[in-house]
């Protein structure tokens, strides 16, 4: 297996773990547990050295639905929006708006995996109209995502908003 393949839970996964669904055994639990989001292959086995089988249940917790491979989700979400972000003098409100809705549908889609649809941060940061109503709620997401994924996953989420946005 690839030792830089980023993994992430899916929703099932997440279900899982927070939804007490336990229908795995628990070694298998303990590597999606350790999964969170964002680890590469080659982390997880330093994070769990002793671990014989790790490949072998990491591919049944990829072929089961409880994990997903992260490098098609990043390349999607980052080929189609981004935009080269030149430090614009005169911002006009279009380019304000496409930056808001950028920043904005890159929350939702990062929350969406992460977190759900029915997280009140992902309901308000629908919501969202306009720069002080994103720059807000923006906190509150990735508090969210520390606190349910890792803060390593939330940092990266403020710099690829900050990036979309061209800040």
């Amino acid at each position: 297996m690839d030792m830089t393949m980023q993994l992430s839970r899916t929703v099932k996964g997440q279900e899982e773990i927070f939804n007490l669904g336990h229908t795995l055994r628990p070694r298998h639990r303990q590597i999606l547990f350790s999964v969170g989001n964002g680890i590469s292959f080659g982390e997880l086995h330093s994070k769990l050295p002793n671990c014989a089988d790790l490949e072998t249940m990491v591919n049944e917790l990829l072929q089961s639905g409880f994990i997903q491979a992260l490098c098609n989700l990043a390349t999607a979400q980052t080929t189609p929006a981004t935009a080269p972000s030149s430090p614009a003098a005169p911002a006009t409100s279009v380019q304000s708006t496409d930056s808001l809705e950028a920043g904005r549908s890159y929350v939702l889609e990062f929350m969406a995996v992460l977190v759900g649809t029915k997280s009140p941060a992902y309901r308000q940061m629908s919501e969202v109209q306009d720069m002080a109503g994103f720059s807000t709620i923006l906190p509150m997401c990735r508090r969210v995502i520390a606190a349910v994924a890792s803060p390593h996953q939330a940092a990266e989420m403020e710099a690829e908003v900050a990036k979309r946005m061209g800040g």
